[in-house]
Parts: C-alpha cells; sequence; structure tokens
C-alpha cells in the first residue's frame, strides 16, 4: 500500500450504501492504492439517494459516487467502473491496469462484461435469494437467473489468464467482480464444485488486505 503524509492525502469521499456490491467495488481499489477516504452513508433503503442533495452528486439516484477535491475544484463521478478508471490514472501507484496495450483492453473486456451481463443477471438472483423470504422467492425465476449466471461464469473462466488473478496481476477486472462472486454459494451456485478455477481464484483474492478492508 502507498503512504502518503497528512498534506498529501487527497481529499476523496465515497457516498455509499455499504451493502452495494458496487460500492464495495470502489472501495476495493480505495484500499488497493492505499487512499484515505471519508464514507457518507446513503440508504437507498429509506431513499435517502432520491434526497435532492444525493440528486444535486448524481441526478440518476444511484451509489456509489465518489467525490475528489482538487485545487481546480471538485470532480464528482459515478459508475464504479468509470471511478476506478478515474482512480487508476490520478493515483496510479500502485497500478491496477497493465502496461501492455492488449492486456489493458482485457481486463477492460472483463469489467464490461461485468457491467453489462453479470451484474444485471445475478443482480436480480441476489435479490430473490438473499433479500426475499423463502416462501416469496419465485423457483421458476431462481432457476432462470441461476442458468443465466452459470453461462456469464463459464465463459469468465474461459476468458481467465493462467492466474492467479483474472489478467495475470490483480487489476480492476478482479474488484469488479469479488463483490458478486462472494455470495454466490447461498445462491445456489457453488463454485469449487462447478467453477474450480473461479473458486482458486476467490481464494487468492480473499487472501488480500482490501478483502477484509473493503467488506463495509
Amino acid at each position: 500500500m502507498t503512504t502518503q503524509t497528512q498534506s498529501e492525502q487527497p481529499r476523496l469521499t465515497l457516498y455509499q450504501f455499504a451493502a452495494s456490491g458496487n460500492s464495495r467495488i470502489v472501495r476495493i481499489v480505495l484500499e488497493e492504492k492505499g487512499l484515505s477516504f471519508k464514507r457518507v452513508n446513503i440508504d437507498v433503503t429509506k431513499g435517502e439517494n432520491r434526497t435532492p442533495e444525493f440528486l444535486r452528486l448524481n441526478p440518476r439516484g444511484k451509489v456509489p459516487v465518489l467525490v475528489h477535491g482538487t485545487a481546480q475544484g471538485e470532480v464528482v463521478l459515478s459508475e464504479s467502473s468509470v471511478i476506478n478508471e478515474y482512480l487508476e490514472e490520478v493515483f496510479p501507484n500502485p497500478p491496477l491496469m497493465p502496461a501492455a496495450p492488449a492486456r489493458r483492453a482485457h481486463v477492460r473486456s472483463l469489467v464490461y462484461m461485468f457491467d453489462t451481463e453479470l451484474s444485471p443477471t445475478t443482480g436480480l438472483l441476489i435479490i430473490e435469494k438473499l433479500l426475499k423470504k423463502p416462501e416469496e422467492q419465485r423457483a421458476d425465476f431462481v432457476a432462470e437467473r441461476q442458468k443465466a449466471t452459470r453461462e456469464i461464469l463459464a465463459r469468465l473462466s474461459d476468458m481467465m489468464s493462467q492466474g492467479p488473478f483474472l489478467a495475470g496481476d490483480f487489476s480492476l477486472a478482479d474488484a469488479s467482480y469479488i463483490p458478486v462472486l462472494a455470495v454466490m454459494a447461498p445462491c445456489g451456485i457453488i463454485l469449487e464444485r462447478e467453477f474450480p478455477k473461479l473458486a482458486q481464484w476467490f481464494a487468492e483474492v480473499k487472501k488480500r488486505p482490501s478483502f477484509t478492508a473493503s467488506a463495509h
């Protein structure tokens, strides 16, 4: 992790819902880069993401939002993948993107697959399995979401490098997938049995300090 004096510490504020996977994605990158940041918890269950104050930060009413105070003024960013690309550019050490253009493109393709495919699919599965009472869960819907999730995870496993992480060294891609894959077991998908490469990957990311530090 980087070391910074008090005068060098960036003014970073993360507006988050602690249980939000996308908020955790950003926390992982902040922790990996050793950046101090202030947490402001936005309870979406109470509608705090719809207040005029928060909507001025993100008119879409979504967390996370990162505010970076700079000499030129405040930079306000939303969407976890955009925030993390910004953090990588502004705070490049330690790097979370490879140096080679082809490998950087591979990381971005993994993040894109998460944003456009896995996150929308598993988000609905997580809501159904983890946030609803057993008697309220729709068995057919769960089975359909599990099937779709397994298809994406199979492609992710095929796209992996030789390891130990998704694209070789730990990168922005790993940060994106950690929160969702951490809850696959209670969603009925057992990585150890169904996707051994991803199970090995998950065992490695759990060893990193950012995994525990980003949990809340």
